[in-house]
């Protein structure tokens, strides 16, 4: 599987071979490869920085950091999960639902709304659903953050999760699903997993109900992690339905350390 690390190592080999091949060539009598060594190394820093780009945004390619994206295929169960609350009207309208079908889902909490909803994030956890960690800030300058201050984020937001609830997240998901190299160091030996999804509803993006719905429901698939946000209209109004459909589809919607085998919170 190639990774960033891997590919950052391809990259400098062939920059070091084409240098000494600009060397060789120097002393040949076209001496091509020494007359453009410029424009070659250009070349393959531009693709470098590029591919690293584009990766970031595909962190299931597990490019940068290892994200789990899926649970394992073995029956037909799928999780829930929501991020960017808690949000002190839409949330508990999310629970009440849930509540309604007897369904535990995944929330995953940004540090900054918690305060003045601790009772929320209280009845959430009291409820069976999971807390998971997404940031303090959720910034939209998130990706270009240190890793030091990254992991100051998810650290504080941990804190804050534990001292409402008694439990610590090992589940992270990284604002808007980038995973890159900073993301990676704040990630690295720490105890977080890194969770993603494989079906994006696109909820925060698409205005027309019926096709948010038939896109999850099509892509449904053993093992799913379904993305939803709260405080979308479509989480609103459209959620009782959805889950109505997964359900008459065969599926059963259980907790995501259920589904992953892993547990959600610190010993």
């Amino acid at each position: 599987m190639l990774t960033f690390r891997r590919f950052t190592m391809i990259i400098l080999i062939l920059l070091v071979s084409l240098n000494l091949w600009s060397f060789v060539s120097k002393k040949s009598t076209d001496g091509f490869i020494h007359d453009h060594v410029t424009l070659f190394c250009g070349l393959l820093l531009t693709v470098y920085c590029g591919i690293s780009l584009a990766m970031a945004f595909l962190p299931c390619t597990n490019f940068h950091h290892p994200v789990i994206c899926h649970g394992t295929p073995d029956g037909k169960s799928v999780a829930l999960t929501f991020d960017d609350g808690p949000d002190p009207i839409k949330t508990p309208l999310i629970l009440e639902v849930l509540r309604k079908h007897d369904v535990s889902a995944t929330f995953f909490l940004i540090g900054k709304n918690l305060a003045g909803n601790e009772l929320l994030v209280k009845r959430l956890v009291d409820d069976g659903h999971l807390a998971g960690n997404h940031s303090f800030s959720h910034s939209g300058w998130f990706d270009l953050f240190s890793a030091g201050r990254m992991r100051s984020e998810m650290m504080e937001t941990d804190r804050l999760v534990n001292q409402i609830t008694g439990k610590s997240p090992l589940f992270f998901r990284p604002p808007f699903g980038v995973v890159n190299p900073m993301v990676s160091k704040a990630l690295k030996n720490m105890h977080w997993h890194a969770i993603c999804w494989n079906i994006r509803s696109l909820d925060t993006i698409d205005r027309d109900a019926q096709k948010t719905s038939h896109k999850i429901l099509r892509q449904l698939q053993p093992g799913a992690i379904i993305l939803l946000h709260d405080h979308t209209l479509f989480t609103q109004h459209h959620l009782d339905d959805l889950i109505s459909s997964i359900k008459a589809k065969g599926y059963g919607i259980v907790p995501l350390d259920k589904l992953l085998n892993i547990p959600a919170y610190a010993l």
